[in-house]
């Protein structure tokens, strides 16, 4: 069975220093661990929230995806992510995935269904969130960045913007991948079936053109990625279709490889898209 819902903030209001921070406008935020039974997943999953102690949401709600061998807290560790969310006045969801590459798995746990559906009906019951979908946004890396992907353009009525950073953006060459170790190999075939044949609702490119040939309201992308990461020939291939099309799509390619201090640096660019629709790298 499933334990109860508990969610666990850092009690930072009893400190006089962060009181009288308040009362000078300096934004106070909230790290929340939500612990948590998923009926979709069958099991107990984590969730990192970041947010204003004081309950603001103008900022809406950005769901921030992590990679293949991260997991909720990863962003909340290795980056600064807790102070965009102070500036932009946002709460920041980060949920468990594992290496589900955020699908319904074909021998395993139904991730895109948890993350899309479960997760903002149990963050919008817990925590007071700004839902408009003007207002929310979905992002994430690597492995997060092909599942925030699949997110915005499987439901572009819930995000209205999508940020990948150094995303996977052709899931059927990653799968091809000569050179992917034995052991991921049985990953993938866990996620996509023993042929490793993506499905048209996993393929970035067939979701693209089926929101193209629909015709209805698209989502804003930004696909960010380094010169010397592994993956981005895929992005440029993928920059080169979308920017042929009537999606608003902006690429952003720096020096870089398939690491944090990208990632990081990036924050800065993302935020921008997010906020001021600005992609001008300085």
């Amino acid at each position: 069975m499933w334990k109860e819902e508990t969610a666990h903030r850092e009690d930072k209001t009893s400190n006089p220093q962060l009181k009288a921070a308040k009362m000078k406008g300096v934004t106070i935020m909230a790290h929340i661990t939500i612990e948590t039974g998923s009926p979709t997943l069958c099991m107990n999953t984590s969730i990192h929230v970041v947010s204003s102690d004081s309950g603001e949401t103008s900022g809406g709600t950005l769901y921030l995806l992590h990679g293949a061998g991260d997991n909720a807290s990863t962003w909340q560790r290795l980056t600064t992510i807790e102070m965009y969310a102070a500036q932009y006045g946002c709460t920041v969801i980060m949920p468990e995935a594992s290496r589900s590459y955020y699908t319904d798995m074909e021998y395993g746990l139904n991730y895109f269904h948890y993350i899309t559906k479960e997760l903002p009906e149990i963050c919008e019951r817990l925590l007071r969130l700004n839902s408009d979908p003007a207002k929310t946004y979905v992002a994430g890396l690597s492995m997060g960045g092909y599942g925030a992907l699949k997110c915005g353009l499987t439901y572009p009525e819930q995000y209205s913007k999508v940020v990948s950073l150094s995303g996977v953006t052709n899931i059927q060459a990653r799968l091809r991948d000569p050179h992917m170790p034995e052991g991921m190999i049985k990953e993938m075939k866990a996620v996509f079936g023993e042929r490793l044949q993506v499905k048209a609702d996993q393929d970035i490119y067939a979701l693209s053109a089926r929101l193209l040939e629909q015709g209805g309201t698209l989502p804003k992308i930004l696909s960010c990625c380094g010169d010397h990461d592994p993956f981005v020939e895929m992005n440029r291939e993928y920059t080169e279709y979308m920017q042929g099309t009537a999606f608003d799509f902006r690429y952003v390619e720096t020096p870089g490889t398939h690491e944090w201090r990208f990632w990081e640096q990036h924050l800065k660019t993302m935020f921008d898209f997010l906020y001021n629709d600005n992609t001008i790298v300085e």
